[in-house]
């Protein structure tokens, strides 16, 4: 579900963290997690407490974190990041196993079984123990896990796949390519020539320049040693610009557009930002042709966006109708769940 899967890529850099330093001062064994239990909330007649959404999240932890199993402080860290959000999600499931009840969805006693085996491996006893679970409570979460991914696929998932044609996949693909268009990058240095009286200087460098068209490695040597034969002119070389078509500015476009890679420009005279007077000659080191990307590369990944568009809002329009139905009052969570609840603490 949605909230289970935000709250895991939160803390997912803090475990890192934990898997690599291991137990913080060699103490976490030592240490305990005290759980402040209360009704958070109740829906359609059934009760969530705080043991609850730690059951669940033990569950989580196992599934995701199994090597942080006795990390006290990387446990505790998941459970205060995560509790609210399981909560939700937990309020969320409940509404749709009421749903499912109604409708009267079954799943066969052969099919939890299995799943609680691949969930817990082998040695399922061993394993449920250790989080401190009953095989009843074991049995009745993933049963209820199974029921809700069930009825989402039949009033969520598939609803989603009906809005997503191929028609929808070609308008998507089309507002892409507005947005990702084909483009020509650009690589390029531009020489500066300042204090030249006569531009029979600058002239004399171009020829120079195009006699034996140095590449981008020996210029900066090459316009050294012109500047010794000519003092009377500076001669600066910018560090490579790259550029889009959309970044060059008028004056570069009009300068590199008509050149091939490691061909020079004729000199520009123009206007430095100082108000002085310059020549200017560009040189391409590099064009790239950027294509755009082709429908078949970019058709599932645009429909896989579309998809989770359009489950997101059936998903919302969905658990509004169910709150509705079943009278739900998020307003009451207010009370049973204030923001400044804070259930769990290390002892």
């Amino acid at each position: 579900m949605r909230y289970i899967t935000l709250c895991l890529l939160l803390t997912s850099s803090i475990f890192a963290q934990f898997s690599m330093k291991g137990s913080p001062n060699g103490r976490s064994k030592e240490q305990k997690i005290a759980v402040q239990n209360s009704i958070l909330a109740k829906v359609n007649g059934t009760t969530i407490s705080m043991m609850d959404v730690k059951k669940k999240m033990d569950m989580l932890f196992h599934q995701h974190y199994a090597h942080l199993a006795d990390n006290t402080q990387a446990r505790f860290q998941f459970y205060d990041t995560s509790w609210r959000r399981v909560l939700s999600e937990m309020i969320d499931q409940e509404l749709i196993l009421a749903d499912a009840a109604d409708k009267e969805v079954k799943l066969t006693d052969g099919e939890v079984r299995e799943e609680i085996e691949s969930r817990f491996g082998p040695s399922v006893m061993t394993t449920l123990d250790k989080l401190e679970l009953s095989y009843d409570e074991a049995w009745k979460l993933i049963k209820n896990e199974m029921l809700v991914q069930r009825m989402n696929w039949w009033f969520v998932h598939a609803k989603a796949i009906t809005q997503v044609t191929p028609q929808e996949i070609k308008l998507g693909f089309r507002s892409y390519l507005k947005e990702h268009p084909a483009y020509t990058q650009w690589k390029y240095h531009v020489l500066t020539i300042k204090g030249a009286e006569k531009p029979e200087i600058t002239e004399e460098l171009y020829s120079t320049i195009k006699e034996h068209n140095p590449s981008s490695g020996t210029l900066t040597q090459f316009l050294k040693d012109f500047e010794k034969k000519n003092p009377s002119c500076t001669i600066s070389l910018s560090n490579e610009f790259s550029a889009n078509d959309s970044e060059l500015s008028e004056s570069h476009r009009s300068a590199v557009s008509s050149l091939v890679t490691g061909e020079y420009s004729q000199p520009s005279l123009q206007v430095a930002r100082d108000k002085s007077q310059v020549y200017r000659i560009f040189y391409l080191d590099e064009k790239i042709e950027h294509s755009a990307s082709s429908f078949d590369e970019m058709a599932p990944l645009i429909k896989n966006e579309l998809l989770q568009k359009a489950s997101t809002e059936i998903t919302k329009n969905y658990l509004g109708k169910l709150r509705k139905h079943y009278r739900f009052d998020a307003d009451h969570l207010k009370e049973t769940v204030p923001d400044s609840l804070t259930p769990f603490s290390v002892q």
